[in-house]
């Protein structure tokens, strides 16, 4: 059997629980079939983050795009830096097993 193989962007998303109704809603207004989205703890920059009270907690997307998608939708993540708000984002370039 051959696997079939594609290129795509992975953009991971890191930010506080209080924005994942509005990044959702940003996502599905962008096109975005689907995402993973975990909840996630750590310590960087803004402290330590454990997410056991109200309001510490953070969570992760995790979304596949084609590489034509990474930049409008990297704009519309940025305003939430600009209001305040810390989010961490990174982008991957990544290939994708597909169905044959």
């Amino acid at each position: 059997m051959t696997i079939s193989t594609c290129n795509e962007k992975m953009l991971q998303v890191i930010t506080s629980t209080g924005l994942e109704g509005r990044i959702k809603r940003i996502l599905k207004q962008a096109g975005v079939s689907g995402y993973t989205l975990f909840d996630v703890r750590g310590e960087g920059e803004t402290g330590y983050h454990s997410g056991e009270i109200a309001g510490d907690g953070n969570v992760m997307f995790m979304i596949i795009l084609p590489e034509t998608q990474i930049e409008a939708l990297t704009e519309k993540l940025e305003m939430f830096e600009k209001q305040g708000h810390h989010l961490l984002v990174f982008a991957s370039d990544i290939t994708v097993m597909t169905r044959p």
